[in-house]
């Protein structure tokens, strides 16, 4: 439709009319300028983001250890890492001292996963406990790793390649715009033929054929449309920006608001992403969950005590962190912290004993004490547990874990007046109990699901942890009805039709990898759900680009993630998702009055344009004529019903069907007859009017007064579709009445100068005529106010 207001101020043009063609091309490349500063100033904003990327590598060149730019690192470089680094490649590790990595950006998985070193000339295949991956986070230990795999080749540069083969999916809106301008304007065209051939076979007047043919297009042709489409998703980006949110993709908020079925990715966007010790369990089995300093016995204290032992004095692992930050709150001012006291030696975590020991210096010179924490089956083995001990711990552990906590054992040793051995297995310890740590549900999460589920969307959660721990956070944010789940095993073996069958009542998603996130995001758009997708790793990216709106984490997501997204949360709050829902129910309910308006106003425009090829008369209205009225019209559909809230009733409601349509059929008649009742008053005055004498210039002036005031009169009752528009019109900002004021004296302007009446081809007319023309105005639309509720109930 662009292109062809173009098109047609080209013609113009080509006639003449350089004030017609002027006026259309201003106002396309105004469209157009909007639409292009709403994207640079997205991706401006997107690109303050990307310095979050990795930049710098200390690597071995040529016997020396030097930084360089990580984009410089090849196949075969021997790359150093430590606490805090950002894996530059992939490749295989030749060293390391309890080199933990986080690898939720690809896996999902939140907890830390240690890695196992081999041979430098090992030629393969490696193991996952020996890889290292590009964009992964160190956690904890330091390492040397030999570089394998770069850019494109690594496992995220695969994933970007096959972001690139996926097709990007169009809104609903685009679609039904598509289907309602084409309409239009094969309507028009078709129309438009056979206006230029009656016209000039009546008169001859071959180009006064084409002007009417073209007045006539311009008259038909909603070219509103693009104005309210861009304005509306323009205005709705900035209003959402306000709360955190920034669109990279107009229209998504829109789409987002028809959304069926929203998939979340639990870790980092409906959990913090950190850990924090929930729970504490003795080796009396007393348990402890609320922790203030008075109440704590002094069973928890050696808990917590040698826990702090166990870790690093400056923690970089976020679950050392969890567990120092509680131990100085709760030990604080006690002889349990041992700020003095110097590591002697360290036992690190081994792929066959996951337990990890600080062996520390006394205040007595021959007495050392140990602190060891791991996995509570690694801690039961040091312990020297019975079997049935160990069976009976397990049950308690495997209980919390259910609960969705993670479990990590704690015991303690001493040794005096003896050396350190150099296997922890050799010390003798004592089982102190069990430490709970669990990764915190977001606190605006469950107040937001609670929404998103009244509002009529499904919440799907995606995860590559157990299915326990996915369950257990299903029920702290208000899932319980959907705790059916799938394992990423279990899906690879269903095919296309058997997982469409369990998509009703699955509500989890477990230990799923990327390619299957992708897969269940096509599975419901197969059966026509509208798909938001949320997630912050690379392991998401494929599903964020394929989704209907891909919302990712501004803070904790990956640039991969980022760009493959319509949407950002840059405060990462999941609350802002359900705003930005209930934003894209509004902008489409108040484009569906806004088209109702453009097509009720531009009914009598049409008839009064195709009337010279029935009567033979001079054109009633002129290009200029058109113009005008646009300019009352598009403010109106821009200002006046942008600015319009839900109504009541509509926020909850359930999302829209996805084969709706912007114009159903009741609606489109109660336009259509609100326009035709214009146009019949108006042609019943022009014919009488004609009748008893009047010139054309006479019946225009008072035409096109009436036909002005009965667009505000129609405007008025299209600002709600339940009735009721005077409620609604106080509620309205002052920006709204201005274009009442200015068009008002837009109006008294045209009739006061001679320019403007020979243009517009005026005469003034008597007092009482305008009067009569206004308050004819206001009947012909108001009436429908009346009628109104019949056709929507």
């Amino acid at each position: 439709m662009l292109s062809l207001l173009l098109a047609c101020g080209f013609i113009y043009a080509l006639l003449g009319d350089l004030e017609e063609a002027i006026t259309l091309s201003i106002a396309v490349i105004a469209i157009i300028s909007l639409t292009i500063y709403q994207r640079n100033k997205s991706e401006k904003a997107l690109e303050s983001l990307r310095k979050l990327s990795p930049l710098r590598a200390k690597v071995l060149r040529e016997g020396r250890k030097i930084e360089i730019d990580s984009s410089l690192i090849v196949p075969g470089d021997i790359v150093f890492l430590s606490e805090g680094d950002k894996v530059p490649a992939d490749g295989y590790l030749v060293d390391g001292l309890n080199l933990h990595s986080d690898e939720s950006l690809l896996t999902g998985e939140s907890i830390p996963v240690l890695k196992e070193e081999t041979e430098l000339h090992n030629q393969g295949p490696y193991s996952e406990s020996q890889k290292v991956y590009s964009g992964t986070k160190i956690v904890s230990g330091e390492g040397i790793f030999k570089v394998l795999f770069t850019g494109d080749s690594t496992s995220i540069g695969s994933i970007g390649k096959e972001m690139g083969e996926i097709s990007e999916s169009e809104s609903p809106l685009q679609k039904e715009a598509k289907r309602f301008t084409t309409f239009f304007f094969l309507g028009a065209l078709v129309i438009s033929v056979f206006l230029i051939y009656g016209l000039g076979i009546r008169n001859g007047n071959w180009m006064q054929a084409v002007l009417a043919a073209l007045t006539f297009l311009m008259a038909v042709l909603p070219e509103e449309i693009p104005v309210v489409l861009s304005i509306f998703f323009s205005l709705g980006a900035w209003r959402i920006s306000k709360s955190g949110v920034l669109t990279r993709k107009l229209n998504s908020i829109e789409s987002l608001g028809a959304a069926t079925v929203l998939c979340v990715d639990k870790t980092g966007t409906l959990t913090e992403n950190r850990m924090k010790v929930r729970g504490l369990v003795s080796s009396l089995e007393n348990s402890l969950f609320e922790f203030k300093t008075p109440e704590v016995a002094e069973e928890f204290h050696l808990l917590l005590e040698f826990s702090i032992l166990a870790s690093k004095k400056d923690p970089f692992d976020p679950m050392e962190k969890a567990i120092r930050e509680l131990g100085i709150n709760l030990l604080y001012d006690t002889e349990h912290l041992h700020a003095d006291w110097t590591l002697e030696k360290e036992y690190p975590l081994s792929p066959k004993l996951l337990a990890l020991s600080y062996a520390w210096n006394s205040e007595d010179p021959e007495r050392f004490v140990i602190g060891t924490k791991g996995a509570p089956e690694a801690i039961f083995d040091l312990c020297h547990f019975s079997k049935e001990r160990t069976d009976y711990w397990e049950k308690i552990t495997e209980n919390y874990s259910l609960q969705g906590y993670r479990a990590i054992g704690v015991a303690r040793s001493e040794i005096v007046n003896s050396s350190l051995p150099e296997n922890q297995h050799d010390l003798e310890f004592e089982f102190l109990g069990l430490i709970l740590l669990e990764d915190p549900i977001r606190e605006t999460v469950p107040v937001s699901v609670s929404e998103c589920i009244q509002a009529g969307i499904k919440v799907i959660i995606i995860t590559g942890d157990h299915a326990g721990t996915a369950k257990a956070v299903a029920s702290k944010i208000g899932l319980e009805d959907h705790k059916d789940s799938i394992t990423g095993d279990e899906l690879e073996k269903l095919t296309e039709e058997e997982l469409a069958s369990k998509l009703d009542t699955v509500g989890i998603f477990s230990r799923i990898k990327p390619a299957q996130k992708l897969k269940i995001v096509r599975a419901f758009q197969k059966k026509g759900e509208i798909v938001a997708m949320t997630g912050d790793g690379v392991n998401d990216a494929l599903a964020l680009q394929a989704a209907h709106i891909g919302i990712s984490m501004g803070k904790r997501g990956t640039d991969v993630a980022r760009e493959a997204s319509d949407l950002v949360l840059l405060d990462d709050n999941f609350s802002s998702i359900v705003k930005s829902v209930f934003l894209g129910r509004r902008i489409y309910e108040n484009i569906q009055k806004s088209i109702s308006y453009i097509v009720s106003v531009h009914i009598p425009i049409i008839g009064m344009s195709l009337l010279p090829a029935f009567t033979g008369d001079p054109i009633f209205f002129f290009p200029a004529h058109i113009l005008v009225l646009e300019l009352i019209i598009d403010p109106t559909c821009s200002i006046v019903f942008e600015s319009l809230d839900l109504e009541k009733g509509d926020r909850y409601s359930s999302p829209r069907k996805k084969n709706s349509s912007l114009m159903t059929i009741s609606r489109f008649f109660l336009s259509f007859s609100q326009g035709a009742m214009v146009l019949v008053l108006l042609l019943v005055l022009y014919f009488w009017m004609k009748q008893n004498g009047h010139s054309e210039n006479q019946i225009r002036s008072f035409g096109f007064i009436f036909l002005v005031v009965s667009n505000f009169s129609l405007m008025l009752t299209n600002l709600t579709h339940k009735g009721g528009f005077i409620s609604i019109l106080r509620s309205l900002h002052s920006s709204v009445f201005w274009i009442f004021f200015l068009a008002a004296t837009a109006l008294v302007a045209s009739f006061q100068f001679e320019f403007s009446l020979r243009l517009f081809g005026f005469q003034q007319i008597p007092l009482d005529w305008v009067i009569f023309s206004i308050g004819l105005g206001l009947v012909s639309g108001l009436v429908w106010e009346i009628r109104k509720i019949r056709f929507f109930a």
